[in-house]
């Protein structure tokens, strides 16, 4: 029973944080909202597919955008002319 406690939750094979696009269609009942939740639910089966979770597909994300270079000190820190 305890050894699955560190696995993401999961909903009909998707990770529960995706399902958020459908609660938003539940709260708000449009059409727009139904295709915006049905999108939203396929991208992140699709990354659920990848084999991502959320949290690492923002990780992802998050390392495109700033880069790979992850300098040790802190911009404080640093020693500018010296």
């Amino acid at each position: 029973m305890w050894r699955n406690t560190a696995q993401p939750v999961r909903v009909f094979m998707l990770d529960a944080r995706a399902l958020l696009p459908l609660l938003c269609f539940v709260l708000y009942w449009r059409w727009f909202t139904f295709y915006v939740a049905v999108i939203g639910v396929g991208f992140f089966s699709l990354v659920s597919f990848l084999g991502l979770t959320l949290p690492t597909m923002w990780r992802l994300i998050r390392r495109l955008l700033v880069g790979s270079v992850r300098p040790a000190m802190p911009v404080w820190k640093r020693r500018r002319l010296a």
